[in-house]
């Protein structure tokens, strides 16, 4: 069945424009009924199931069901009332009583009276009316998109791999999605401060506390993750996303202690059989056994207010105050172990002890390091060999010294990934000192979502 729009000097049928929708009249909605036949105001109007009133005249209507008070307000015939003296509520009463009319049909014939004195505007002007609301429309569409490409989000770069690299580390958008969904669950429930005000929603008989967020949890953890990987400065971050400083400090901290709970789920240190299936050709024809590379870093701080803090984190190595850790690899280049961080005046063979790799390792296993490690019994340490003495390394020395320094190469590689997160370009100011451990564990989980090493 074919259906005709009733507004006046409206032409669209469905035959013909079949992309827009057509609605009938609200029929069981008096009040709202009388507004519609109001604002069409069209002589001799049918109100039954037939009329229709096409999606043109209501705004972003194609394709979708009408709000329960929504009423026509586009492209409407422009007309000049008459003055026209109302009648008295009595005379109103006595007339509905002679003709036998209701309410409805009443007001149907005042509008229907009033049309047949004024002038409709004619379809020339209906026409220029068209034009310039598609024109507002291109204009305001042009302006959001522009809006759009100026904030700072990650749905600004979602579609670049290569932006979201630079900014996050991850090697391309859908594998940030992919991480992104395996948080998803749980962070719609985020604590973030109990200072801070909150707002008491009853869910039956449980009482859930909350702030509104002033960022999606997407784009929370983009901020994050920009924070570890760009290191920019917490004033930096809230004007690129245009929130507070104080927001942008109680995201970060929040998010910090969320990825490490949510990445230390994932097991880090593999099994021997699944080193061994993995392992690299110039370690199965050299060091079959190795299960591990081991290597020490060190991170600045600043300088903590205790004299007592400040000799026990300064570092003579480096000079300066430091929090020093260990960190393993297997042989194919993942990092498989991360310790606690340590004050920086601890050497490296305490280091090794009190880190908890020892306990790890099984019998028969070996493990490459630097010089400077302790032996433990049961498992084998290759080691560039001591001059004990010598002036000069001996030829067959000089030879392991280089194989095991080709290899272990491999354990620098993944310390400069850990290091490509700029936040440790700079001293760890002191608010971050507390979680400072999980900074750098969370920064070698995410490093480990990169391509192999090998």
């Amino acid at each position: 069945m074919v259906r005709f729009c009733c507004v006046p000097n409206c032409s669209n049928r469905s035959d013909r424009e079949s992309h827009l929708s057509y609605f009938g009249l609200p029929l069981k909605n008096k009040s709202l009924l009388k507004k519609w036949i109001h604002v069409v105001c069209r002589k001799n109007l049918l109100i039954n199931s037939n009329t229709k009133i096409c999606s043109e005249h209501f705004v972003n209507a194609h394709g979708r069901r009408l709000y329960s008070d929504e009423v026509p307000s586009l492209l409407l015939p422009v007309v000049v009332r008459a003055q026209k003296a109302r009648k008295e509520p009595r005379e109103r009463s006595l007339l509905l009583q002679e003709e036998g009319l209701d309410e409805l049909e009443l007001e149907q014939k005042d509008v229907s009276t009033q049309t047949e004195e004024v002038d409709v505007e004619v379809p020339g002007e209906l026409l220029r009316m068209k034009k310039m609301v598609a024109k507002l429309e291109a204009k305001v569409h042009e302006l959001d998109t522009k809006m759009n490409r100026q904030l700072f989000r990650f749905s600004s770069i979602k579609d670049d791999d290569v932006k979201v690299a630079f900014y996050t580390g991850f090697p391309t958008s859908s594998c940030l999605k992919a991480f992104f969904q395996f948080l998803e669950p749980a962070a719609s429930d985020l604590i973030y401060s109990k200072k801070q005000e909150e707002n008491h929603v009853r869910t039956g008989e449980e009482t859930k506390r909350y702030r509104p967020r002033s960022l999606p949890p997407i784009e929370e953890m983009f901020l994050t993750l920009v924070r570890l990987r760009l290191g920019l400065l917490e004033q930096d971050l809230a004007d690129r996303f245009s929130v507070s400083q104080s927001t942008v400090s109680r995201i970060t901290c929040t998010w910090i202690n969320f990825l490490y709970l949510k990445l230390k789920q994932i097991p880090m240190w593999p099994s021997r059989n699944l080193v061994r299936a993995n392992m690299p050709k110039q370690f199965k024809e050299q060091y079959p056994t190795t299960r591990v590379i081991i290597d020490a870093t060190e991170i600045y701080i600043e300088q903590p207010h205790l004299p007592e803090l400040q000799q026990m984190t300064f570092s003579n190595y480096k000079n300066d105050n430091t929090f020093k850790v260990l960190v393993g690899i297997s042989p194919d280049g993942a990092i498989t172990f991360v310790s606690s961080l340590f004050p920086g005046s601890i050497s490296d063979k305490a280091l090794t002890r009190e880190s908890g790799i020892l306990d790890l390792l099984d019998s028969g296993d070996s493990v490459m390091a630097d010089r400077g490690r302790p032996s433990v019994r049961g498992v084998r340490l290759n080691i560039p060999p001591f001059l004990r003495g010598k002036k000069q390394l001996s030829e067959k020395e000089l030879v392991v010294t280089r194989r095991i320094a080709s290899l272990r190469i491999h354990v620098e590689r993944a310390m400069e990934r850990i290091k490509n997160f700029h936040i440790f370009d700079k001293s760890l100011p002191v608010s971050l000192t507390d979680i400072a451990d999980r900074i750098f564990c969370v920064c070698c989980a995410l490093s480990n979502f990169q391509p192999p090493l090998l």
